[in-house]
């Protein structure tokens, strides 16, 4: 009994040797466990903070890139725009003297313009003085021309009048010549007729007187 005993005790002491040597190589095992995941962790915090550290660098490297990009952007936006605006300025002080050329060339027309007119209703005035004047000389011309026909119509008209009175004169003292020499002779009619006579005449153109004047045309 002493003997099993002891062979237990001793199974025990050695069992429990082994898991006390077993719990310390566990606790060593965890400890190196411990210690690796621990400089892992610390390498991987140090490879983070280098890769916190080189991305920091690397934005702040595109950082000042990105901002002396955007300063020469500025710079040339700027400079474009001082372009722009001196050209719109000289554009606009251009089209100003333009302006101003045109009112002064149309101030100087109108003033031509003004004077032209000026000048055209003086002319159609003593335009319109001749004309009146010459219608006045020509109305004047044409009434003395009217009396002047008229006069000559009235001195026609008067002729006409004394050739009627004279012609009426003559026809009245042809007609007592007539009425006379018929009463002269009596027996022409005879005479006219006698042998031998070579008288042609026929007997109604007797009785015309000899010295009677001849009628005048109308």
């Amino acid at each position: 009994m002493n003997k099993k005993a002891t062979l237990l005790a001793a199974a025990a002491v050695l069992a429990l040797g082994g898991a006390i040597w077993g719990y310390r190589a566990y606790v060593a095992d965890l400890h190196r466990d411990e210690a690796r995941l621990r400089a892992a962790y610390e390498r991987e915090q140090a490879e983070a903070r280098q890769a916190d550290q080189e991305r920091l660098a690397r934005q702040e490297a595109e950082a000042r890139r990105l901002a002396e990009l955007k300063a020469q952007q500025d710079a040339a936006d700027a400079a474009r725009e001082r372009a722009r605006l001196q050209a719109e300025e000289a554009a606009a002080d251009a089209a100003r003297r333009a302006a101003e050329q045109e009112l002064q060339r149309l101030a100087d027309e109108r003033a031509r313009l003004l004077q032209d007119k000026a000048a055209a209703e003086a002319d159609a005035r003593r335009e319109a003085q001749l004309r009146d004047q010459e219608m006045q000389e020509a109305e004047a011309r044409r009434q003395a021309a009217l009396a002047e026909i008229a006069k000559l119509e009235q001195q026609k008209h008067d002729l006409a009048d004394r050739e009627a009175k004279r012609l009426a004169a003559l026809k009245h003292q042809q007609e007592l010549e007539a009425e006379r020499a018929q009463l002269d002779a009596p027996h022409a009619d005879d005479v006219w007729r006698r042998p031998g006579s070579t008288n042609i005449f026929p007997g109604d153109l007797r009785a015309a007187p000899r010295n009677a004047a001849p009628v005048a045309p109308r």
